[in-house]
């Protein structure tokens, strides 16, 4: 039974127990989801998006549904979550499941919903029922098929005309290792209606580096957990939303994300990207500028070092006039690690007066690291201002001398000049309060990327909330 055959039986064994059997809107989803996935299977090399990323592990690893963890071990969590995160609102999830003893959502602003999916289903069927799998491509993506067939839990938003809230809403994904490795299928579904303001942060962690520390390792051979996400979002006329995500998984499992977004006039989309952890991490971004005046901006940073492998697809549309796009993503490779990227721009025949850039840059610490990357434009208008470029280098030599003849030793040296190629997307971050919790890891992982005796958290904002001058 190959891994296609075993997630098919998964399904049929388990689709009684999941949520919303009450609901047919959401069986026939549910088997509409599964025949799709059955039919396309898990991509290999001949799959052109698939092609430099290899899904060897995944296949060969038997998964198990995640369930969800002992009451023992969900209140051992209770401390390090509050000293760690202690910002409200926070909407908690292990493996996949909402928890509400670890959740803060306190007093929410007049016309925002915020809930778990599951409760969701409960409470706001029409709502969820009038958005759920409008905007996710299933046909061309069998994860996020996969994702709607066995979607169990994850997080309901439903921001109303004119709403907005001033604190960044904080969803914490907790990874649990065990003795069999478990699939987890979250669901994201944010709609924001006319006028609507938000800022969200997807926080996706292992276990053990919530309890032990930011920088520790937590790579073992014992199993392989595979999470896949999938985040719908829906924008209509003048809504922003600012989207955050960190990924700061287990080194030794696999994260498959995609994120769809629908806009309409006069919309906002921004998005900050960090992929830090995870053996495979495969982010797949799809944007679509649907009417007039509508912006989008894609950022994007990956450290990896080892043997890790991260993957970025990203694709916005233009299919109406006057729209604007930006993307820049950065790369850190050391050691074996391998980074793809692929961008994509369209621009529509109707779409004129569009202006779309695109930039992805990498930094290789080694000589065995390697990336594959590819923007790309297909302009079908003869009004656009539109740039595409990437580039791949190593440090500096110049630089490197010029610093050590200051004091710095090498490693050192390695170091400022690696947070000197990053900070230009720390930078980008509106929250205080988010940059200090991006940092930390980011720091962290960069420290133990390079090495060197400096104490680089020293360029985290202070406690009065001031930005450090690096």
């Amino acid at each position: 039974m190959n891994a296609c055959e075993r997630f098919i039986n998964d399904y049929k064994q388990s689709r009684k127990q999941l949520p919303g059997q009450a609901l047919p809107w959401l069986a026939a989803m549910r088997e509409s989801a599964m025949a799709s996935f059955s039919a396309q299977g898990l991509p290999d090399a001949k799959n052109e998006s698939w092609k430099y990323t290899s899904l060897t592990q995944i296949e060969q690893t038997d998964y198990r549904l995640a369930q969800r963890l002992p009451k023992e071990t969900i209140e051992r969590l209770a401390e390090p979550i509050k000293r760690r995160f202690n910002n409200a609102p926070c909407l908690v999830f292990l493996n996949g499941y909402y928890e509400a003893s670890l959740s803060t959502c306190g007093a929410l602003p007049k016309g925002i919903i915020l809930s778990s999916i599951s409760e969701a289903l409960q409470e706001h069927p029409q709502l969820v029922a009038s958005e759920l799998g409008k905007v996710a491509n299933l046909q061309a993506h069998p994860f996020s098929a996969l994702n709607t067939a066995l979607l169990c839990d994850g997080v309901f938003l439903w921001a109303a005309e004119n709403s907005s809230m001033e604190q960044p809403i904080h969803c914490l994904f907790i990874s649990r290792a065990g003795e069999q490795p478990v699939l987890s299928s979250p669901r994201l579904l944010l709609v924001l209606k006319e006028n609507a303001q938000l800022t969200l942060l997807e926080h996706y962690i292992d276990i053990g580096r919530l309890k032990a520390g930011i920088a520790k390792n937590t790579h073992s051979q014992a199993n392989y957990n595979l999470l896949n996400t999938v985040t719908e979002i829906s924008l209509s006329s003048a809504a922003n939303l600012n989207h955050y995500k960190l990924q700061y998984e287990a080194d030794n499992s696999a994260h498959i994300a995609a994120m769809y977004v629908q806009q309409q006039g006069a919309s906002r989309f921004t998005s900050h990207s960090y992929s830090l952890g995870a053996a495979l991490a495969r982010h797949d971004i799809q944007v679509k500028l649907s009417e007039r005046q509508s912006e989008c901006c894609l950022n994007g940073l990956y450290l990896v070092n080892g043997s890790q492998h991260v993957d970025y697809h990203t694709q916005i549309t233009h299919l109406a006039p006057a729209c604007q796009s930006q993307q820049l993503y950065k790369g850190v490779i050391q050691d074996r690690a391998h980074a793809v990227f692929n961008g994509e721009v369209i621009i529509d025949p109707v779409a004129q007066q569009s202006a779309a850039r695109q930039l992805n840059k990498n930094l290789l610490l080694g000589e065995q690291g390697e990336v594959d990357t590819k923007p790309e434009l297909q302009i079908y208008a003869d009004d656009v201002i539109c740039s595409h470029g990437a580039t791949v280098g190593q440090l500096d030599r110049q630089a490197l001398f010029y610093l050590q003849s200051r004091g710095f030793s090498e490693q050192d040296a390695q170091a400022w000049l690696v947070y000197a190629f990053i900070s230009e997307l720390l930078e980008r971050i509106d929250s205080r309060a988010l940059r200090k919790l991006i940092e930390q890891p980011l720091i962290a992982n960069l420290q133990q990327l390079v090495g060197g005796e400096s104490d680089l958290q020293q360029l985290l904002p202070s406690e009065n909330g001031d930005l450090p001058c690096p």
